[in-house]
C-alpha cells in the first residue's frame, strides 16, 4: 500500500512539472519558432489581400484564379521592399525583439505607401487603364479604388 501511493505520488509529480515545462515552451516567445522574412512578406500580402477581396473568405487560391494570383503577386511585389527588421524600423524597440515589420521606403509617407497599394490593386484589376489616372467622370472606377484604399492598413511596430 505504501508503494502504491508513493508511485502515484511521484508520478503526478513528473505530470505537473512536464506540463509547467510544456506551458512554458509555449508561452515563451524567444523558443518559438522565428518567422523568416519571406514568411513575413507573404503574412502581410494575404492580409492586404483578404481584405480588399472578402468575397473569397480567406480561401487559398486555386490553378484558375489567375486573376487573384497575378494581383496577390503584385501586391506582395509591392510589398516586399517595405518589409525590414523591427531593429532597423521601430523608434525603440525592446532588447532582444525580433521580426519584420511594415514600412515605408525612399521618403514616402505612409498615406502614400497605402495609396500606392491601393492603386496596385486596381491596376491590376484593370490593366487596360495602367498608367492612366482614374478620371473625376468615372465615379465606378473612383468607388472601386476608394473602397480599395480603405482596406489599406497595417500596424507597425506593436501600433
Amino acid at each position: 500500500m505504501l508503494i502504491e501511493s508513493l508511485s502515484i505520488k511521484s508520478v503526478s509529480k513528473f505530470s505537473m512539472v512536464g506540463a509547467l515545462a510544456i506551458a512554458l515552451v509555449l508561452s515563451s516567445p524567444n523558443l518559438a519558432k522565428a518567422e523568416s522574412r519571406e514568411q513575413a512578406v507573404d503574412r502581410l500580402t494575404d492580409f492586404l489581400f483578404y481584405r480588399v477581396n472578402p468575397q473569397l473568405n480567406n480561401r487559398k487560391l486555386q490553378a484558375g484564379d489567375r486573376e487573384y494570383s497575378n494581383q496577390w503577386r503584385r501586391l506582395r511585389e509591392a510589398i516586399d521592399p517595405r518589409v525590414k527588421s523591427v531593429q532597423e524600423v521601430c523608434f525603440r524597440p525592446a532588447p532582444g525583439d525580433t521580426g519584420w515589420e511594415f514600412t515605408t521606403i525612399n521618403g514616402e509617407t505612409y498615406e502614400q505607401t497605402y495609396d500606392l497599394l491601393a492603386d496596385t490593386i486596381f491596376y491590376s484589376r484593370h490593366p487596360q487603364r495602367t498608367g492612366q489616372p482614374i478620371p473625376k467622370s468615372d465615379r465606378i472606377g473612383i468607388s472601386e479604388w476608394s473602397a480599395i484604399r480603405r482596406e489599406m492598413y497595417i500596424s507597425n511596430c506593436g501600433l
